[in-house]
């Protein structure tokens, strides 16, 4: 992540993509961040073709920028794979702020695969806005849920969601799930009876010695996926936090089934944080 980099915006010129610019304009509203708007080309061109995509890229995207309040920005089209570029484009970048549903221009990166990939290859946090009809920026008092599972990988998401907490005035909500792992074979089929309890009192005591005064906590047994959407909607969350990466219950994000699980099923915006973030 650089220092005071950009907030990073690929768009496809499709209306679900400028979803992505409703959240980014509340993320450079409470962090001060410089605004740069891609554009993918997948197939290169002549000179002359570059520069037409380049010029009318830039006239739509200043347009969209006055539109949101994002102030001036910078515009850039680029050549290549359109995950490749994105991430590349990242590496001066503070955050990725990208739509998951688009139509039109290079599709493919907004529509699944190239969504995917730039979630999971991400070194900075990206902010993932799930293409509803009617996106809603965090705000309005609505609190900000952050996922844990009692690593420090994950504690990095909450630092962070502490830190845009903070600068939005909005309140924070822990939320730690824990399940009873399946027996591995007929060797391990018994449990201690107290089990179940024993699990529950730790994943308690992990939140009480890791909340702050005025963050609520919200213990929950059971699938982590289930209990993040199941309490975002409880809590009528404004934003989601999870760590890409983790031990225990989220440990599954690293492969995308969490993450996939949480995004595709949720219209709330999702910060997903890597774990090497800083």
């Amino acid at each position: 992540m650089a220092e005071n980099g950009p907030i990073l915006i690929p768009l496809d010129g499709s209306s679900l993509a400028e979803h992505a610019l409703v959240d980014a304009a509340w993320l450079r509203r409470i962090t001060g961040l410089p605004v740069r708007l891609i554009h993918v080309m997948e197939h290169d061109g002549t000179p002359e073709e570059r520069q037409h995509a380049a010029e009318k890229f830039r006239e739509y995207a200043t347009a969209q920028a006055e539109k949101h309040g994002l102030g001036e920005v910078t515009c850039d089209v680029v050549v290549g794979p359109p995950a490749k570029e994105i991430l590349q484009a990242s590496e001066t970048a503070s955050y990725i702020v990208i739509a998951t549903h688009g139509r039109g221009g290079f599709k493919a990166m907004i529509l699944g695969s190239v969504a995917d990939k730039v979630i999971r290859g991400a070194k900075v946090p990206v902010l993932v806005e799930p293409g509803t009809e009617a996106p809603e920026p965090p705000g309005n008092g609505r609190p900000i849920l952050v996922a844990l599972d009692g690593s420090e990988e994950a504690e990095r998401g909450l630092s962070l969601a502490r830190e845009l907490a903070a600068k939005a005035e909005l309140p924070l909500v822990l939320l730690r799930a824990y399940s009873v792992p399946p027996p591995a074979g007929i060797e391990f089929s018994y449990y201690p009876a107290d089990l179940s309890a024993t699990l529950e009192a730790a994943a308690r005591e992990y939140l009480q010695a890791t909340a702050k005064p005025g963050e609520r906590t919200v213990l929950v047994q059971g699938d982590a996926a289930t209990a993040v959407l199941e309490v975002a909607d409880r809590e009528n969350a404004s934003l989601i936090v999870m760590t890409s990466t983790g031990k225990g219950v989220l440990k599954r994000l690293a492969l995308g089934s969490t993450t996939d699980r949480v995004v595709h099923s949720t219209h709330r915006p999702v910060l997903v944080v890597p774990t090497h973030h800083d």
